[in-house]
């Protein structure tokens, strides 16, 4: 009995980017994710398939145990003999003509080149389709790319998958095929538009916009050792599809990215002058979980402690990153509300569709379960659904912060162009450079003190004003007074890891008050 590999999309990594990470990498992207899991319902349903001992052709579109039914069954039988595995390498673009016929449009499909195998035993084009009711629609392919070049399909109610027998003499780049309706469930009724017929063959993901695209599936040797950049993937049915915590990371990284001014390539000079984060003096790290204490989960909640993010160098080290938090109902009311602030306030800010999108997925992937859930199924759920809430509210603290930074210094260089006068002792804003794989933000506001500390003296302690009223009187000194910190906020260091997340506190990082001293 074949057990067929759980998941086989395949994505391109580059020479330098092999992981040392026993886990399969898992799709970051949604529109990946989208791919690789309709990749794992179709294999899924193969598998079922062979335990039945039985072919249910309308699942697969196929009209009859012809051409497609024989491929189906190609797929199955080299899978149970073991000898090959399965790439599944979805299209990168899809264009869609209309044809001069009702009933008829063009479809162009863009595949990579350099990730296709050399020699594979046999090419299969996967449609993961929509349903039609009724007695459904029969369509015909045409192309010079598939085998035989013309095959026909079969639509209706039961219908997920449509199966096309490609050529195996050369790459995939453009397919081109000729898609006819050749019967339609209702001949007194239209056809169905090109529009509607491009729905029923790209089916959208639920929830979304998004079309999925067709899949090539290559069948190979498993020892082919011709395609470097393509690896096998074999795990098990029963694994678990990407966690909401890892989708969740992905999307909270690609957001701060976004929405954070990045550093530059630094120079040679701003090079040396970067501190290292690890070099910084800190507070004993604490591990963030189940077991933290109730001070350190309600400071996260509460205080708006400058903030930074330390991501792996590699993002697949967080698919099995598992971290839950049990916060008890004040202070998760606490957090809602200030999570409902922060997105509100970020949303009044000029940030573009693509950060508000950005955002809106980060609140569905950290939604909370309305107080008072006890069922046990989503306990556990609902407890890194409140982990990855506080992690939100930590970032949007970041964005917030970092905003009104910049807006401070814009304000402040307009200052400068207008006449100069010299400037009591106060504070001033001041980024510097922070080295850390993955840092963000990359810069850190840490601010300075700068001004004048002469008469009067408005700010100071005892030693202060005596010390300024000798300088006045004239007599000699060797160090005058100087404008500096005297009061300081830490800064909280959010790591993520591959195990869990560790928070940590640089001590005096952030001056929040100056003096003469």
């Amino acid at each position: 009995m074949v057990r067929v590999p759980h998941s086989a999309s395949e994505q391109p990594i580059g020479p330098s980017a092999h992981s040392t990470h026993s886990t399969e990498d898992v799709p970051c992207d949604e529109e990946q994710l989208a791919h690789s899991r309709a990749m794992d319902d179709f294999l899924s349903a193969l598998n079922r398939e062979s335990e039945l001992g039985r072919m249910d052709y309308q699942q697969f579109g196929i009209c009859s145990s012809g051409t497609s039914g024989l491929q189906i069954s190609h797929l199955v039988q080299s899978l149970d003999q073991k000898r090959s595995g399965l790439k599944g390498l979805h299209a990168t673009k899809v264009d869609i003509w209309d044809a001069e016929k009702e009933g008829e449009m063009t479809l162009t499909l863009t595949f990579p080149r350099h990730a296709q195998p050399t020699s594979p035993a046999s090419v299969t084009l996967l449609f993961s389709v929509d349903s039609v009711k009724g007695d459904g629609l029969r369509v015909k392919f045409n192309s010079h790319s598939i085998h035989p070049h013309t095959q026909m399909v079969c639509i209706s109610e039961t219908t997920r998958f449509l199966v096309l027998k490609a050529g195996q003499s050369h790459a995939h780049i453009h397919l081109k095929l000729s898609v006819t309706i050749e019967t339609w469930k209702d001949e007194n009724q239209p056809k169905p538009s090109v529009s509607e017929l491009r729905d029923v063959l790209m089916r959208k993901v639920d929830g979304s916009n998004m079309s999925m695209k067709p899949i090539l599936i290559f069948l190979s040797d498993r020892d082919e050792q011709g395609t470097p950049h393509l690896k096998y993937h074999r795990n098990p049915l029963d694994e678990k599809l990407p966690s909401r915590t890892y989708l969740f990371l992905c999307e909270l990284h690609k957001f701060l990215s976004d929405v954070l001014p990045q550093k530059e390539g630094p120079t040679s000079q701003e090079g040396a002058n970067t501190v290292s984060l690890d070099a910084l003096h800190s507070l004993p790290p604490l591990s963030l979980g189940v077991s933290s204490t109730e001070s350190l989960l309600s400071g996260l909640v509460n205080s708006s402690t400058p903030t930074v993010f330390v991501f792996p160098e590699r993002q697949q080290g967080l698919q099995i990153h598992r971290v839950e938090v049990t916060l008890d109902s004040s202070l998760l009311s606490v957090l809602r509300m200030r999570l409902d602030e922060a997105m509100a306030q970020v949303k009044q800010q000029e940030a573009g569709q693509n950060v508000i999108d950005r955002l809106q997925k980060l609140s569905k992937l950290s939604a909370l379960s309305p107080e008072g859930e006890d069922d046990e199924a989503v306990a556990k759920e609902h407890k890194r659904a409140q982990y990855r809430s506080v992690l939100l509210l930590k970032a949007l603290q970041v964005v917030l912060s970092t905003w009104e930074m910049e807006r401070a210094q814009r304000a402040a260089r307009a200052d400068e162009d207008g006449p100069s006068v010299p400037s009591q002792c106060r504070l001033q804003s001041l980024s510097v450079s922070l080295r850390k794989f993955f840092l963000e933000p990359s810069k850190v506001n840490i601010n300075n003190c700068e001004g004048e500390c002469g008469f009067p003296l408005t700010s100071g302690n005892n030693h202060a004003i005596l010390l300024n009223s000798h300088i006045q009187s004239g007599q000699p000194v060797n160090r005058s007074l100087c404008c500096v910190p005297v009061e300081f906020d830490d800064l909280c260091v959010i790591e993520l890891e591959s195990e869990g997340t560790n928070i940590s506190f640089k001590t005096n990082v952030v001056a929040t008050k100056c003096e003469c001293r």
